[in-house]
């Protein structure tokens, strides 16, 4: 879900108002067309200077910038298949269109979560790391492994310990000069909770990629990147999540590499060859 619809469907820190135009636009859409600003006050027993104010709240100039930027999302969003709509009836055609659309959604809504800042943050904290120490459990654990393996080639020492005594066992022996990547999609995972205390104490910072930004992991963390999930989906939603989190690995691993001060092309193949095996 883009940002502008899930604040519509939040409504968090709507007043009454806003909450009524809110329900009303999400519900009837398709009327909004050709629907003024003072037919909408009309619909919504509202007036026309408290659209203007809603649509300005959600970071518009007015009511037709938002109902533009509105109306092309809510079309985007009901055109493309969702996860759930993968049957046993669809042929094998149809599963590839599906998963394709549902991924390169998963790194659209992503992008428009994160704000360029937080990667330039990310960087300032992992440029004055000397170590960095992956966290995660179960299907995060591949993305760590990712991640970790990535940051190596980028010059960056880096680790990623499989069972959670060694991870709280890592985290209880890290110095200050260590920063701590934490991926969890629901942010709740008590001993990842349990391990951000134990580095928050040692003042070891955290980068924490995750689904809610509200969650208890985010009041240890210095840098907060809150990527696409779906939970309604059993199967696919931990996929979506992993998609949008792989993402974040990326452009911080591009960024890395961009920044490696390199005297010709030449040393870094030579690097490259001597620590990795393709």
């Amino acid at each position: 879900m883009s940002v502008l619809l899930e604040k519509l469907s939040s409504k968090k820190n709507f007043s009454d108002t806003e909450q009524v135009i809110a329900n009303y636009v999400m519900e009837n859409y398709h009327d909004l067309l050709n629907c003024s600003t003072r037919q909408l006050a009309k619909k919504t027993f509202t007036s026309s200077a408290a659209i203007v104010r809603f649509s300005q709240k959600l970071g518009f100039e007015g009511y037709t910038e938002f109902k533009t930027k509105f109306l092309a999302e809510m079309m985007q969003k009901k055109s493309e298949p969702y996860e759930k709509n993968i049957t046993s009836a669809d042929d094998v055609n149809m599963i590839i269109e599906k998963v394709k659309n549902i991924e390169l959604r998963a790194i659209k809504n992503t992008q428009e979560k994160i704000n360029p800042s937080q990667f330039i943050r990310a960087m300032n904290y992992i440029k004055s790391a000397d170590y960095i120490d992956f966290y995660a459990m179960n299907n995060n654990l591949g993305i760590a492994n990712l991640a970790a393996e990535s940051f190596i080639v980028a010059h960056k020492y880096s680790s990623v310990h499989s069972s959670i005594s060694s991870q709280y066992l890592n985290a209880l022996n890290s110095p200050k000069n260590h920063l701590a990547f934490i991926i969890s999609r629901t942010g709740e995972n008590r001993m990842l909770i349990d391990i951000a205390k134990v580095l928050d104490k040692k003042s070891v910072p955290i980068v924490l990629i995750t689904s809610d930004k509200n969650s208890t992991l985010t009041n240890f963390s210095k840098v907060i990147f809150t990527v696409e999930t779906a939970e309604e989906m059993e199967e696919l939603g931990p996929r979506v999540f992993l998609t949008g989190a792989k993402y974040v690995i990326d452009v911080l691993y591009a960024l890395l590499m961009t920044r490696i001060d390199y005297s010709g092309s030449k040393i870094k193949t030579e690097w490259l060859q001597k620590n990795f095996f393709y």
